[in-house]
């Protein structure tokens, strides 16, 4: 057997590593090592990608691993045949689809890297139909939240690139045939099963399913052929939505702005005064030790104006009162929630000595009472 790095030593990892430790330590030397951030030698690059993805073949896989943990290379050398590891015996491509997936894309090299032309449903020889669903998240205040708001969103579409014409390439300059897969965006994979053969067919992790790599990207679109527009739509917002609320645009409703549907997830922001629960709020109203102890009438604050609420005598502190009709209104059906108000009663604070006095000979008289 040639001399060869150990595999652990290779994904800088030990041998007590967990497979989430190998599996994080393979996504961050994939990003470090493809082929196409790697512009001034991207055979070395590609070389490097091929060494560690060798590695996690073996060490993310609990037999391979445990071969290789007692024998060495010798262990998992029937696992690859005579020409040592190839693309072919790669069986993990979901994990690179993973490592470079459109939120770890977006969250590592931004919108219109030279990686964007990777993902989405572009990929020849692997291209799916359209299943994601477009949504969008609009925040609104709980008081829009009642009344209902008409608001502006901005809708994200990708169109062409004019400068390359969607190729990803520079201009004068074409994408060049991916040597590993020769141009077919997928690796074939034959393992011996019994007295059959099984064969299985994954994407090729170099060119990632497009059959091509581009050497020069493009310097309008980094590669990716397609550039972010927005079209601007008005969205109805009707009174009584709530968190997670989900509102349908229809694409035939937006006079040819849209090519698709879209959803829109309403988010309604906390209230400084306002607790809601469903169609019903709830708050609490401070007062005072005269009104809970002689009765009052209070104003009371609600997302229609202001509200008379009376005080019985004796009222006592944390007591909820209930304002029917005040709450939310119901997003299917008429009519609305209730309003419910937990006084809070103040107790005074520096009484005076008179005051003093007579709240002794008040307690005094209690006392007897009872």
């Amino acid at each position: 057997m040639p001399d060869k790095r150990d595999y652990y030593e290779t994904l800088g990892v030990t041998r007590t590593s967990s497979k989430e430790e190998i599996k994080t330590a393979y996504r961050t030397l994939a990003k470090k090592f493809h082929p196409d951030l790697n512009k001034d030698n991207p055979k070395l690059a590609e070389e490097k990608f091929k060494e560690i993805s060798e590695a996690y073949e073996v060490l993310i896989d609990d037999n391979k691993r445990i071969k290789y943990d007692q024998y060495g290379h010798a262990g998992v050398a029937s696992d690859f045949g005579k020409e040592g590891f190839t693309w072919r015996n790669f069986s993990h491509v979901s994990d690179l689809e993973d490592i470079f997936g459109h939120d770890i894309f977006y969250d590592f090299f931004g919108r219109g890297s030279i990686f964007s032309d990777f993902f989405g449903a572009r990929r020849r020889g692997f291209e799916q139909p359209e299943q994601r669903v477009k949504r969008l998240q609009v925040e609104i205040a709980l008081e829009q939240a009642y009344r209902g708001v008409s608001t502006e969103v901005a809708i994200p579409r990708s169109d062409k690139c004019s400068e390359c014409g969607g190729s990803g390439s520079a201009r004068g300059t074409t994408p060049k045939t991916c040597s590993t897969c020769e141009g077919k965006g997928e690796i074939q994979q034959e393992q011996l099963q019994g007295f059959g053969r099984i064969i299985k067919i994954g994407m090729c992790p170099v060119c990632i399913g497009k059959g091509n790599v581009i050497e020069q990207p493009c310097p309008i679109c980094h590669g990716c052929g397609e550039v972010q527009k927005h079209d601007r739509i008005n969205v109805k917002v009707p009174p009584g939505v709530d968190n997670g609320t989900t509102l349908r645009i229809t694409a035939d409703k937006t006079a040819g702005r849209l090519k698709e549907d879209i959803y829109v997830v309403i988010s309604v922001q906390s209230h400084p005064v306002y607790h809601r629960q469903g169609s019903d709020i709830y708050m609490e109203k401070s007062i005072s030790l005269t009104e809970a102890t002689l009765g009052a009438k209070v104003d009371v604050p609600t997302l229609d104006g202001n509200a008379i609420m009376k005080i019985p005598p004796g009222t006592q502190t944390e007591t909820l009162f209930r304002l029917r009709g005040s709450g939310m209104p119901y997003l299917k059906g008429h009519g609305y929630g209730d309003q419910y108000v937990r006084v809070l009663i103040r107790i005074p604070k520096n009484l005076t000595t008179r005051q003093r006095e007579l709240l002794e000979e008040f307690e005094a008289i209690e006392m007897k009472k009872s």
